[in-house]
């Protein structure tokens, strides 16, 4: 069973009006780039990269009381009813169970969306990230030597 999140900390949808506040945690984030290059090291490809990020309609964040982001998940849509998930928790956030509550948050919406299957890409030695995954019912398909990946088929609504 998961942790739950701190009950102080709330996970809501995230657009664009919220783009600043996504640039000071990612601004803040360590280690950058660790997760196969994610978030970017450089501010101008951070900045274009949560741009991005923030396209997909798919987007939650968990905010602390202070209005501060403590972690954001997004849904990146792939091929007709597919779409990849990326997850990031701030380190002074880790390991209270919000990453688990950000993904299956994400899933929730996914399926309401009409979403079938969701992969994510992880370092292969990336065990939190790979413990997030499976813990939250994603099943390895591939697994190399720099990276794995895993899928889970959500259900129809």
């Amino acid at each position: 069973m998961s942790k739950p999140s701190p009950p102080q900390v709330r996970i809501r949808p995230v657009g664009h009006a919220h783009r600043d506040l996504l640039l000071d945690m990612y601004g803040r984030f360590e280690p950058l780039g660790a997760a196969l290059g994610l978030p970017p090291r450089l501010e101008d490809s951070r900045s274009q990269w949560v741009d991005s990020a923030l396209d997909h309609d798919i987007n939650a964040a968990a905010f602390t009381p202070r209005g501060e982001l403590a972690g954001h998940c997004f849904l990146a849509p792939g091929d007709a009813g597919s779409a990849e998930v990326a997850v990031f928790v701030h380190q002074d956030s880790r390991r209270k169970g919000l990453g688990t509550n950000l993904l299956k948050t994400a899933l929730e919406w996914a399926a309401a969306a009409g979403i079938r299957r969701v992969w994510g890409l992880a370092s292969s030695d990336n065990r939190a990230a790979l413990r997030l995954l499976t813990n939250c019912g994603f099943h390895q398909v591939r697994f190399a030597s720099q990276e794995a990946e895993l899928e889970i088929y959500l259900p129809l609504p």
